[in-house]
């Protein structure tokens, strides 16, 4: 499958050693989506292990909640260590202890005509 086929376009180099190690590690994702003008819409935030991280289809986490796969962009850069500690997330009663990584993005909605 071409990055075309999926909607992800190559915004970096992959780095394919930091990828691997992502695999069977825990991440906490944030996502924030605001509208053009940047004003706070809404925020999700998804915790689960990385059961894959390919270039062209993204990295794909099991939710721990639902077991079922969630699809970030393959934008490594936006992956981090995570600092340990206990991570609170915003819209439920689930707390996570010490993730493996983090990542944070922000969704900026299209103008609509």
């Amino acid at each position: 499958m071409s990055e075309q086929d999926n909607g992800f376009e190559d915004e970096e180099e992959w780095d394919p050693d930091f990828a691997n190690e992502l695999m069977g590690q825990t991440l906490l994702v944030g996502i924030t989506y605001v509208d053009p003008e940047g004003e706070f819409l809404r925020r999700l935030q998804v915790f689960g292990t990385v059961t894959a991280a390919e270039e062209g289809s993204g990295i794909t986490i099991r939710q721990e909640s639902s077991d079922e796969p969630f699809v970030i962009a393959p934008i490594l850069s936006a992956i981090e260590y995570a600092a340990p500690g206990v991570y609170q997330l915003s819209d439920s009663d689930v707390v996570v202890e010490d993730p493996d990584f983090t990542a944070l993005f922000t969704v900026t909605s299209p103008h609509r005509h």
